[in-house]
């Protein structure tokens, strides 16, 4: 799919001086190329009232994995395609070197914008009947257990059909993006991410026999916490937790709308699994 560069929101790092003064760069860049350009530092509600308030083609944000998964959680069912700039370590999710942006950009305006939807996930927490949180999630949804060194107890079902009782550290439901995440650290598979799927992974599970699961993004999951001994708690994308309760059931299910990741191509899913050290080329 392919759209045309109107007006482009720049979403900055938090507290990083370098990626506010790139963003400045850019803004000018692209204003003397006559596009409308604003920026925002990723802090708050910033980046939903930027999207909200005015028309926007396209994000383009700066920073490390973090700052990119932390504003494609905020960018879920906007219809708004971010496009990743990369001043972090491992910059997977990022498409663009910091030190290439203009040429990149460049090939944006000559090309317009090449966008691929992914799955992403959503969930809700019942308890005792009733929805007491909720949310989104571009890499994962995690239930662990908390400080103590205990397994924890819980109960899976997909749709009407229930799996069985599974006691680990916990479980992984992730997408194909988050599959080179905690997920591939848990023996999960990676997952090509045009893939409309998601996998469900335990956690060192133990006398279980439950293998990684890849599941239709159709089905439902549901997750029930059956612990009483020790803390649960539910993650999205390692950066936001909550607490559960014995009793509660985590329903995890496609996010509608998904995600959209920008693309310019410069580096195909396959190069980069070897580029980051996921495949390893012994020829």
């Amino acid at each position: 799919m392919h759209t045309a560069l109107r007006s482009i929101l720049i979403v900055t790092k938090s507290g990083h001086r370098e990626a506010e003064a790139l963003g400045e760069r850019m803004r000018a860049w692209l204003a003397a190329r006559g596009l409308s350009a604003r920026v925002v530092e990723n802090t708050g509600d910033a980046v939903s009232q930027a999207v909200a308030g005015q028309e926007c083609s396209l994000a383009l944000v700066l920073g490390g994995d973090g700052t990119i998964l932390g504003v494609a959680r905020r960018l879920l069912g906007s219809g708004v395609p971010l496009l990743g700039v990369n001043l972090g370590k491992v910059g997977f999710l990022a498409e663009v070197a910091a030190t290439r942006w203009e040429s990149s950009l460049e090939r944006l305006l000559s090309g317009g914008v090449t966008v691929q939807e992914r799955l992403a996930l959503s969930f809700r927490v019942e308890r005792d009947g009733a929805t007491v949180h909720s949310g989104g999630a571009v890499n994962d949804v995690v239930i662990n257990r908390g400080i103590l060194a205990r397994v924890i107890n819980l109960d899976l079902r997909v749709g009407s059909e229930r799996l069985g009782e599974l006691r680990a550290d916990g479980l992984i439901v992730s997408t194909p993006t988050g599959a080179t995440g905690y997920s591939v650290s848990a023996r999960g598979p990676l997952v090509h991410p045009q893939l409309h799927v998601y996998t469900v992974t335990p956690i060192c599970p133990f006398l279980n026999n439950l293998l990684p699961l890849v599941l239709p993004g159709e089905a439902r999951l549901s997750v029930a916490v059956r612990e009483r001994t020790t803390d649960v708690y539910l993650t999205q994308d390692g950066q936001e937790g909550y607490a559960l309760h014995a009793g509660d059931v985590v329903h995890v299910e496609r996010a509608p709308g998904g995600m959209l990741f920008a693309t310019i191509e410069e580096l195909s899913y396959y190069r980069k699994l070897k580029a980051k050290g996921f495949i390893k080329d012994q020829s």
